[in-house]
């Protein structure tokens, strides 16, 4: 039988799987003159009992609000599960939101230094929405940066990889120009062909972005309260600059549920 409580709908089931568990509680007698906590916990053996019974839960909770919205019997409660085969022209397979990145050389400093970061995120940093409200400080200090570098972890190989992540740089720089006074970015990477044809010379006008056509080597700090300093390779010879921020342009990669579907549908990721 359903009825109304409080404008919701509420559907009662028969068939919960287990009864919640009851929380062991100290006796009247032992709570007068003190302040031990009364209930005592699950013991480990019905604790996990527990998450299993919260797992077990099926495709409709009977909460009923779909029916407060939508109106009674919009949903029909009873219909009963069945396998649909759908037949369609092409499968598009993608990568979602995965956010999984090939591995970092650790000389990066990724994850020993905590003011060198992901285009990842970075790129939530710049949003309005992000923890830092859209603008640019480091997670070391909560300072705002006055040289930030974003370069390159992916030199060799893969050529669409190159100029799609450095086109992300270039964009990301933008932001981060627009928002911040006075900062100075320094973006290292090899370029691609296609890059230089199409994008360069626009790049070249971002009043604070610097391009430099190079390999990074490593980012260290010398230490505690001192920036960070980048080693690089450009025309030929090594160089050292100091950074506020390092940002790493990363390669994205599939998830291993991803790449199943992929094998298993015989289609590849778009």
């Amino acid at each position: 039988m359903i009825y109304e409580k409080e404008k919701r709908y509420i559907v009662p089931f028969d068939d919960v799987p287990s009864p919640r568990a009851e929380m062991p509680e100290i006796s009247v007698d032992e709570r007068r003159g003190n302040f031990d906590e009364v209930e005592t916990g699950f013991p480990e053996s019905v604790a996990v009992t527990e998450a299993k019974r919260c797992l077990s839960c099926r495709r409709c909770l009977g909460c009923a609000l779909c029916w407060a919205e939508c109106g009674v019997e919009a949903i029909d409660f009873d219909m009963p599960d069945e396998v649909l085969e759908l037949e369609f022209d092409d499968v598009i397979i993608t990568r979602g939101q995965d956010n999984a990145f090939s591995a970092i050389d650790p000389a990066w400093g990724y994850g020993t230094y905590a003011d060198v970061i992901t285009d990842l995120q970075f790129e939530r940093m710049l949003s309005p929405t992000g923890p830092t409200d859209g603008r640019v400080v480091s997670p070391l200090d909560g300072e705002i940066p006055a040289r930030l570098a974003v370069i390159q972890t992916e030199p060799e190989g893969d050529e669409n990889h190159l100029l799609s992540s450095v086109v992300l740089g270039v964009n990301e720089s933008i932001l981060a120009l627009d928002r911040t006074e006075g900062l100075k970015i320094t973006l290292i990477s090899p370029l691609s062909p296609d890059f230089k044809e199409r994008f360069l010379a626009d790049a070249e006008k971002i009043a604070g972005l610097s391009m430099v056509e190079g390999k990074a080597g490593s980012v260290q700090r010398s230490g505690e309260g001192d920036p960070l300093t980048v080693t690089y390779s450009h025309e030929g010879a090594d160089h050292t600059e100091t950074f506020d921020l390092v940002v790493l342009l990363t390669k994205p990669v599939l998830s291993s549920e991803t790449q199943a579907l992929s094998k298993k549908l015989d289609k590849p990721v778009q």
